[in-house]
């Protein structure tokens, strides 16, 4: 293989001038076999994510890939679970930190670029590795509106109107693309259903209100959807079907 022995080290590129461990990290992203998706709206910005409870003796509300950032940031890790934990923990204390000396809540906008540029460094020192999680950031900005930012492990993030991360990433992506285009109906249609039916399409299957979990942020909230909730948006959408 001409990219044996390559992979050994961070800062070492293959002669096709790959780097062998940025590529690994984006692999163990998937590790965990979760898929999550986040969609904007007018005036709602929302995450939806698989929950697997690895064991019947694990209590199921201390599982969670769902967090909040500060007071108008919530945020999904998906990937290597301490390695989600430390991001986690790391953007809360950088908005924190923000917060005490600006004296306002970090826009998430500065902080997914934060998040961006630590994940890269990370692919810049051999006595570092890169941290197998990604991260999906939503937001509702003042001037902006809803917000949504992806970060990877190689330290690229995007703003986007809709996007999915995770084992099925690929058939969620293709049916928000799909949505995208029938402009009318998109805009018209609330981000927890769009959010909700393009996960459950990516993964074939009927999903159940205790197999996601879902957050929605808007300008005043963050608020993290009751089973309840969710079965409202579950029925709403097979009654459409």
């Amino acid at each position: 293989m001409s990219g044996a022995g390559f992979d050994r080290h961070i800062t070492i590129f293959s002669p096709e001038g790959r780097v062998y461990q940025v590529e690994y990290a984006f692999k163990a992203i998937n590790t965990t076999n979760l898929t999550a998706v986040a969609v904007k709206g007018k005036n709602t910005a929302v995450i939806a994510v698989q929950k697997r409870v690895p064991d019947s003796l694990v209590i199921r509300d201390s599982v969670t890939s769902i967090y909040q950032i500060s007071k108008s940031v919530a945020c999904c890790a998906i990937g290597i679970v301490p390695d989600a934990k430390f991001q986690v923990k790391r953007a809360q204390s950088e908005a924190a930190s923000f917060k005490y000396k600006n004296g306002y809540d970090m826009p998430v906008e500065l902080l997914a670029k934060k998040m961006a540029d630590l994940n890269q460094y990370y692919t810049q020192n051999a006595e570092m590795r890169c941290l197998g999680v990604g991260l999906l950031l939503i937001s509702f900005d003042d001037e902006k509106g809803p917000q949504v930012f992806r970060v990877d492990p190689a330290g690229c993030f995007r703003g986007m109107n809709a996007v999915a991360l995770g084992t099925k990433q690929g058939p969620a992506t293709t049916c928000f693309e799909k949505k995208i285009k029938k402009k009318e109906q998109w805009e018209s249609t609330h981000p927890v259903e769009i959010a909700i039916e393009a996960l459950q399409t990516s993964l074939g299957i009927d999903v159940r209100a205790n197999d996601i979990e879902v957050v929605a942020v808007t300008k005043d909230t963050v608020q993290k959807l009751t089973d309840e909730d969710v079965e409202q948006y579950l029925s709403l959408i097979a009654s459409r079907d």
